[in-house]
């Protein structure tokens, strides 16, 4: 849950309108006693107000659209396929969300390059706002202000454009973690909540089959001469590369806490490693997670084990 609070933080939606969304529908899909139908009106109303309540952006039309075709996806699977474990049936939301997205993309005039554009002039307004003070605060520390400033404005733009390229694929990472805290939220607040809770970290896997997303991406990245594959490829590698390094960081996990690295030994040692090897940790994350479909560590880590 910490990871997914620490993913949310990066702000590519309203954090809190993403989780309390799922929050609501969570309430109101799983038999709801009369107290949780209550919390979730609340929670939906106050979601909605906040959404609302903020500058009018193009960017908010695409922001309130994602969190309509969210939601929707997530009640039809919960009334259609209740019971199912958590990682199974986000991802099947998502999928049924992001095919609902591209259909209402193909329908519209909406088009990518107007997708790009909004989302570009979203976070470049946000970006120049901060760079505005991080200006102010410069110039009154004294020393060469500009040149520092001129320097961090084109690596911010730098990072907006790549964002904004893979950007469907970042905001579904985003809503994974924020399906994962509202299903913990959920579990907490209901009074008899349904289904288990989130397994711990080392316990993350899903179904194997979805190796295949990493051969998709590869071709699409390694072949772009057809239109839109380049940027099709491109989310798919962000996607399933997400995925796979956090079931990486699973295995890591399980490795770790075979050997007694635990609690805050295991929070500091990955603090420290996220902060001065970051690159290197993530590649080597994703190449465990990849690799576990067919090696499975974890279950060569039980047997290791044996019988105690």
């Amino acid at each position: 849950m910490l990871g997914a609070i620490a993913y949310l933080g990066i702000a590519f939606v309203s954090p809190f309108a993403l989780v309390a969304v799922p929050l609501a529908v969570y309430l109101v899909a799983q038999r709801p006693a009369r107290r949780d139908a209550i919390v979730a009106v609340l929670v939906a109303a106050a979601a909605a107000s906040l959404a609302l309540a903020g500058p009018a952006d193009p960017f908010a039309a695409l922001e309130g659209a994602w969190l309509v075709l969210l939601a929707g996806a997530l009640g039809i699977v919960l009334v259609a396929r209740p019971g199912r474990s958590f990682v199974p049936t986000a991802l099947l939301v998502l999928a049924l969300a992001a095919g609902a997205a591209a259909l209402l993309v193909w329908l519209t005039p909406l088009s990518w390059p107007e997708i790009t554009w909004r989302v570009t002039r979203h976070f470049g307004l946000q970006a120049r706002m901060l760079l505005g003070q991080i200006a102010q605060a410069a110039e009154a520390a004294g020393g060469d202000a500009p040149a520092f400033v001129a320097t961090l404005e084109r690596s911010v733009e730098s990072g907006i454009r790549m964002a904004s390229g893979v950007f469907p694929a970042l905001l579904l990472l985003q809503s994974f973690a924020a399906l994962a805290l509202a299903w913990t939220l959920y579990q907490r607040v209901a009074r008899a909540p349904q289904g288990a809770p989130l397994a711990r970290l080392r316990e993350f896997r899903f179904d194997d089959n979805l190796i295949w997303g990493i051969v998709l991406a590869l071709v699409g990245v390694l072949v772009p001469r057809i239109v839109g594959v380049g940027v099709l490829g491109g989310n798919l590698a962000v996607f399933f590369g997400g995925l796979y390094t956090v079931r990486g960081v699973a295995v890591v996990a399980a490795l770790a806490a075979a050997a007694g690295i635990e609690g805050l030994l295991a929070t500091a040692g990955a603090t420290l490693i996220v902060l001065f090897l970051a690159p290197l940790a993530a590649m080597a994350a994703l190449a465990l997670g990849v690799t576990d479909t067919w090696v499975d560590w974890r279950r060569r880590l039980k047997r290791a084990a044996g019988p105690r």
